[in-house]
């Protein structure tokens, strides 16, 4: 590798960080720009063809994306509080309907105990989800 086209690529990342720190201090007050940050940090991380749904009629799904090979739907929750349960019917239904055997909850926060409880049962029941993301507690230190 060239040392031009390195200094580029530590240049760029080093932008692209300030980009997500940006979008995520206006995403936290926002939570529809929220969405927007949560679709760019999943493209970071490796997720692909990544979109938000509509904002209403969606049916559980807040991103469709996708990972080595599978549909991943994630519920994006901007919350003062810890995410509960009632996420877990939502995100089964939508993953139903995208075709998904993968879904997540990318939140600014903690998961409620019952949460984790249905999240563990739903890995563990053998059915059409095969993996659960958690994306919790993002915060702009983290860039």
């Amino acid at each position: 590798m060239s040392f031009s086209l390195l200094v580029f690529l530590v240049l760029w990342r080093r932008r692209r960080k300030k980009d997500l720190r940006d979008l995520l201090e206006v995403g936290l007050k926002n939570p529809y720009q929220f969405e927007e940050f949560a679709k760019e940090y999943l493209k970071e991380h490796g997720f692909r063809s990544v979109r938000t749904t509509r904002k209403s009629k969606d049916f559980g799904a807040d991103i469709v994306a996708k990972r080595k090979g599978s549909t991943v739907i994630f519920q994006v929750k901007k919350r003062n509080s810890t995410v509960e349960k009632e996420v877990v019917k939502e995100l089964v239904a939508a993953a139903y309907i995208y075709g998904a055997t993968e879904v997540g909850i990318f939140t600014n926060n903690e998961l409620s105990n019952s949460l984790k409880e249905e999240l563990d049962g739903l890995k563990r029941s053998g059915g059409f989800i095969k993996k659960v993301h958690v994306i919790k507690n993002i915060n702009p230190e983290e860039f």
